[in-house]
């Protein structure tokens, strides 16, 4: 069966149809690509009783995040002046809105850590992180006041 990338990661209900049969099953929060869930009674019948169902979970792949364990992974855009003199940048997660403090000279593809807003870790019970990757916006040169144009021309190293 397969399921939403952020009912894998949060857990939650999904609906289900077998054999002209329809019923919600709850996932638990965390579970991982491959793995098995029991849901008891809605197997075959055999001498007037029902047996459990097994099902291989497959979880559909985010196009915003990478599971790496129980760490989650999402790039996130840094516009250029916040990168480099520092800003607040808001970040939408599987769970809310979130604003991140992005410090002074911020580079591409530099990470930060989001205690405990990963997937939660079935047997241990605990959360892991989500790491945020940043991208830096460049803004269009022809967009770009000319003089300043000419400035960072003759000022920037090079």
């Amino acid at each position: 069966m397969t399921i939403p990338f952020s009912i894998a990661v949060l857990g939650g209900k999904h609906h289900v149809t077998l054999r002209s049969e329809s019923f919600d099953i709850k996932i638990p929060a965390g579970i991982k690509n491959g793995e098995k869930l029991r849901v008891r009674g809605k197997g075959k019948s055999a001498n007037g009783q029902s047996g459990d169902l097994y099902l291989r979970i497959e979880v559909s792949p985010s196009p915003d995040y990478i599971r790496e364990g129980d760490n989650l992974v999402k790039n996130f855009d840094v516009e250029l002046v916040s990168a480099l003199f520092g800003g607040k940048v808001k970040v939408d997660t599987l769970e809310k809105e979130i604003t991140l403090k992005v410090p002074q000279d911020t580079k591409n593809g530099q990470r930060f850590r989001v205690k405990e807003m990963g997937a939660m870790n079935r047997k241990s019970k605990q959360r892991g992180d989500l790491y945020l990757k940043a991208n830096i916006v460049l803004p269009k040169v022809e967009e770009l006041d000319e003089d300043l144009v000419e400035m960072l021309k003759s000022k920037l190293p090079s």
